[in-house]
Formats: C-alpha cells, structure tokens, sequence
C-alpha cells in the first residue's frame, strides 16, 4: 500500500476558470500520477463558489483529476468550524483507493482551547481571549481490507510567521513596533502548538481503544524535526520518561532518510524538512520504501519572484506499507 502526501500550494481560485487553471493543471497532475498513491493527502486545495449553491465545491481539483486513476477514489474533505461545507482556501483532502468508512474535521474536539491576552493590541482587550484554529486536522478512517482499519490524519499546521495583533501594523502593513511583532510571533506558535497538541490528543484516544492501532500522520506540519511540536506528536520514550508508554510513540518515517533527500521546501537557497509522514509501531514496521521527490524543487522565495511557477513549492513524499 502506497501513502503519499502533497501540498498543492493554494491550488484554485475562487471562481472556477479552467482556461486560467490549465498552466497549474500541466504542472501538477504529472507530479500526483508519478506517486501511484493509493492514499493521497493533500493540503491548500481551494474550494469554488457556485451561483445558487450554499456549499463550495471542488471544481478546480475534479477538474485535475479528471482521466486520472484517482478520479474514481474514495474522498474525504475537511470543512469549516460551522459544518457547512469547505472553506475558501486550503482545504484537506484524503483521495483513498479503498473505501472511507468516517472521517472528521478536528478543531477544538480533543483538547480545550488556550487562552491568550496581548500586551501590545490597540484597542486593548479587556480579558483572554480563546485562540481558535485558522484550519482543522482532517481525521479519516479507511478499510483497507486488514483486521483494523487504518486511521490517516491529513495535517496542515498553523506556519510559525507572526500573526496578526489588533492595531499592530501601520498602514503600510509593515509592524509597528518589534513588541506587536513579537506577540504575534507568539501567537503563531501558540496556535501550532495547539494543533499538535489537538492531533496528538486524538492519535492518544485511538491507542485508548486499541494499543495496535493502524495510524498515520502525513501533511505539511510547518515545522522540522528539532522542533518541539514533531517531539510533541512523537512522544518518544526518551521525552515520556516511561517504557510502559512507548508502545505509544509515532515513528517519523522521514527521519531515516539523509539531510538533503528529506528536504520538502527550498527557502533562499536553504532546504528545509517541513512535510512528514508520521507512523505508529504497527505501520512504521511495515515500512518498505519511502521516497521525498525533490529533484529540481525550485525556491519558494526567488523562484516566486519571477510569478512564472505553476506548480507547487514544496515536494510530495511517499511512503510504502507491506501487508
């Protein structure tokens, strides 16, 4: 069974334009078919407003799969806090060969929100207030045919880049003092903190039913191995402390390989490991094969410059479970 996960770059625009889309249709349906993924989660797909539908819908993403094996796959899509239908903008999708049995958008669902109260906001708010999630972790059960179903949480962590302070930034958009700077820095990794800590609450609840769970964490998680929040959903026994927990742990599949074959993302001549593939004992030991496609990856920052770039900027990995 192949997995593999794709960060399609905010694929769509708001209104449907198949004309306009056809140089990100070239770009991009190459790199899907190349993985022969019979699971595929992908992240920043963009949802069309149709006249005369309440909910959007995925115009631009049918219209790439269309003559493509994943054209007839099973489809799970995450959706806003309200339930109603998709958002606008990046947007988790789950492409499966066999078939969905559930999946959930997961905002506040395990673990209680924090509460924050800047400094430096103008006007000033008069208590806490509740951090909330710019988008969900899409949660999504498949029967793959074995004993346990396998659980896939298709992940899009909040990226670690200041978020907005009330009354922060001049009219030139530019900030107006490095203490606003610094709380929306804050806040920023506050919320993807949160998040981990959400999907990690989440992955525990399926170890509660069952210690041999099938579970996989695969998708853009804005942050690199070192970090706090990828020690936070690995729960490694060295963090634990405790061996009757380490049963518990998620492997980081990507981890096995090389510094430079890992990169996803290529930042002013830097690579960086931002997408992973996350396993628990039972998957990481079925591992065969796992494989990041960064040859010729271009750079998010001098490449966008030149506003030519139809595809995506950050590369797909895929990993290989024998069964």
């Amino acid at each position: 069974m192949k997995l593999a996960t794709f960060n399609m770059e905010s694929f769509g625009e708001d209104r449907h334009d198949p004309d306009a889309l056809m140089p990100r249709l070239d770009a991009l349906r190459p790199k899907i078919l190349e993985l022969e993924a019979d699971v595929l989660c992908l992240q920043e797909v963009n949802a069309q407003k149709i006249k005369g539908m309440a909910a959007r819908q995925f115009q631009a993403l049918d219209l790439l799969l269309e003559g493509t094996p994943y054209e007839g796959f099973h489809r799970a899509t995450s959706e806003r806090l309200s339930g109603k239908g998709p958002g606008d903008r990046h947007n988790l999708v789950v492409l499966s060969r066999f078939p969905i049995t559930r999946f959930f958008s997961l905002y506040q669902t395990h673990a209680h929100p924090p509460q924050w109260q800047p400094k430096t906001a103008e006007p000033a708010y008069q208590g806490p207030q509740t951090i909330l999630f710019d988008r969900p972790v899409l949660q999504v059960e498949i029967d793959i045919g074995t004993e346990r179903p396998l659980h896939v949480f298709c992940v899009h962590l909040r990226a670690p880049v200041a978020a907005m302070i009330r009354g922060g930034k001049g009219e030139d958009r530019t900030w107006s003092s490095v203490s606003a700077w610094a709380e929306g820095y804050q806040l920023s990794v506050l919320k993807q903190t949160a998040q981990a800590l959400e999907l990690r609450l989440a992955v525990e609840s399926l170890f509660d039913a069952n210690e041999n769970s099938h579970i996989v964490l695969a998708g853009d998680f804005n942050a690199t191995g070192e970090t706090g929040t990828l020690r936070l959903l690995r729960a490694d026994p060295d963090d634990t402390g405790s061996p009757k927990l380490a049963g518990r742990r998620l492997y980081q599949l990507d981890a096995s390989l090389p510094a430079e074959k890992r990169q996803t993302v290529i930042h002013k001549g830097k690579g960086q490991a931002l997408d992973h593939i996350l396993a628990s004992a039972s998957m990481a030991h079925r591992t065969i094969d796992l494989k990041v496609f960064n040859v010729g990856l271009p750079d998010e920052v001098f490449d966008a410059e030149e506003d030519t770039y139809a595809g995506s900027f950050h590369a797909a990995m895929l990993a290989e479970f024998e069964f």
